[in-house]
């Protein structure tokens, strides 16, 4: 009994282990010689590293850039805004201008039939004294 113990405790042992083993399958799946000249060096990282400072450099000073447009944009909206307000007053005077020049116009109209008529009477006075 002492033996069959003892050969079930190692049988327990060699399957503990197999599963430690790299089956054939698992050694397809390793990293090549081949696969291990392509992975990247020190320098492929450094290298990385600088291009991503330099783009993020790029992405700063493109930051500031559209910071000034917008701040140019707000600015620009400001004065378009001026612009309309000044144009509807613009407009609101040329329609004042214009209602005087129609008046001014009446009365001239009216003041010269008036020299007219007095014209008329005076002509007509001369005429009968």
């Amino acid at each position: 009994m002492n033996d069959n113990l003892m050969l079930e405790q190692i049988m327990t042992k060699i399957n503990e282990m197999s599963e430690l083993v790299a089956t054939k399958d698992d050694l397809k799946n390793f990293a090549t010689k081949d696969d291990l000249t392509r992975f990247a060096t020190k320098d492929d990282f450094q290298r990385l590293e600088n291009k991503v400072d330099t783009n993020t450099s790029r992405i700063d000073e493109l930051n500031v850039k559209m910071d000034k447009q917008y701040d140019q944009v707000n600015l620009n909206t400001q004065l378009i805004e001026r612009n309309f307000k000044q144009i509807a007053k613009n407009s609101e005077q040329l329609d004042t201008l214009n209602k005087n020049s129609t008046r001014q116009d009446d009365l001239i109209a009216t003041l010269a039939l008036r020299a007219v008529e007095q014209e008329s009477k005076l002509r007509s006075h001369i005429a009968h004294s």
